[in-house]
C-alpha cells in the first residue's frame, strides 16, 4: 500500500511516498523537497501571513503531485515550524482552512523518539545516542539497549542561528563565536546522558549534508554512512576557516544550505564532542520514516 507523508520543517518541507506493508517493511517511492524557509517568517514570535502562504502553496504542489499517482491521502506533520511560534493553532487553522490538510504538530519528545525509530529502520550499528539537526530545532535521544530513556528537544537550529547572529551569507570569527556560546548555554539546560557513546547517530539535513562533503573530501564512496569524530573535526575547521577549499566544498556538495551549513556543523561539532568517543553513523531515514512506522503502520519494532 502507498502512504505519503510530509515533513513541514523550519528550513525545508519534503513529500516523501513510501510502498509500506504492514510488517513495517518499506521502499521509499520518490521524495519531493521545497525549500520553505519557513523560520524566516517569523515576526514577533508568529508565523506572518506570508508564511502561512508559503506553506499552503507547497502543500498544495505535493498535493498536485500526488493526483498524478492517484494517492488521495497525504498525512502532514510539523516540528519546530510550528511547535515554536505563539500561534500554533491559529496557523493550523488558516492551513487547514486554505488546504483541507490537518496538520499533527508533534512535541520535541515525539520528534525525538520519532527520528530515533525511522533512523533506525536503516542501522546496524549499536547507538548510545542520537541527534538531529532541524532548522529550527535540535533533538538529542539517549538510547540504552535499543530503547529510548530519554528524549529532549533544545531551540537551536542551523536556520534561526543564521537569522540570530549572522549579518551576511556566512558568519565571520566574532559572529561564530557568538553561535558557539550560545549552543553550549542552550546545551547546559539540557539533561545530556552521563556517558560517551563509541557511536552515535545522526538524522536531518546538516547531518546528510556534513556525510556529503565527508565523503567528497575524504573521497569515499557516496554509500559510506560513518563519520569519524576526527575527520568532523577536521571538515568543521576546514568549513569555519571560510577559504577558498570551504567555498568550494559547500557549493559542490550542499549549495542549497550555502547560509545555513555554518551554523549547523558548529551545532553538530559541538554536539558530538559532548555525545561521542568515536563515530557518527548518519542514516538515511528519520522522522518520517518513523512517523510512517509508528503513526501511520502502528508498528512497534
Amino acid at each position: 500500500m502507498k502512504y505519503s507523508v510530509v515533513d513541514m520543517g523550519s528550513n525545508s518541507m519534503r513529500l516523501s511516498v513510501y510502498d509500506a506493508q504492514e510488517s513495517g517493511d518499506f521502499d521509499l517511492i520518490f521524495s519531493e523537497k521545497r525549500m520553505a524557509g519557513l523560520a524566516n517568517y517569523i515576526e514577533y514570535g508568529s508565523l506572518s501571513r506570508k508564511g502561512i502562504e508559503v506553506a499552503c502553496e507547497i502543500l498544495q504542489s505535493f498535493q498536485w503531485i500526488l493526483r498524478h499517482f492517484n494517492i488521495n491521502d497525504m498525512q502532514v506533520f510539523a516540528t519546530a515550524s510550528l511547535r515554536n511560534i505563539k500561534n500554533t493553532d491559529e496557523a493550523v487553522k488558516d492551513i487547514f482552512t486554505k488546504t483541507d490538510i490537518k496538520v499533527d504538530v508533534l512535541s520535541g519528545k515525539e520528534e525525538a523518539e520519532l527520528g530515533y525509530y525511522g533512523a533506525i529502520a536503516g542501522c546496524d550499528e549499536n547507538l548510545g545516542a542520537m541527534f538531529d539537526i532541524g532548522g529550527g530545532s535540535t533533538e538529542i535521544t539517549a538510547i540504552k539497549s535499543g530503547e529510548v530513556i530519554s528524549a529532549e528537544s533544545v531551540s537551536i537550529g542551523s536556520l534561526n542561528l543564521f537569522n540570530k547572529f549572522v549579518s551576511k551569507i556566512w558568519p565571520d570569527k566574532t559572529e561564530m563565536k557568538q553561535i558557539k556560546d550560545y549552543i553550549v548555554s542552550e546545551l547546559s539546560n539540557v539533561n545530556m546522558p552521563d556517558e560517551k557513546s563509541e557511536c552515535i547517530g545522526g538524522i536531518g539535513g546538516t547531518a546528510r549534508a556534513v556525510l556529503k562533503i565527508s565523503n567528497f573530501y575524504f573521497d569515499r564512496p557516496k554509500s559510506n554512512r560513518c563519520i569519524y569524530l576526527d575527520e568532523l573535526k577536521e571538515i568543521s575547521g576546514i568549513l569555519t576557516s571560510r577559504k577558498g577549499t570551504a567555498r568550494k566544498l559547500i557549493l559542490k556538495n550542499c549549495p542549497d544550505r550555502v547560509h545555513t551549513i555554518l551554523p549547523g556543523i558548529i551545532i553538530m561539532n559541538t554536539l558530538c564532542k559532548c555525545l561521542c568517543n568515536d563515530k557518527i553513523f548518519i542514516s538515511k531515514y528519520g522522522v518520517r520514516e518513523g512517523y510512517l512506522c509508528r503513526r501511520l503502520l502502528k508498528h512497534s519494532t
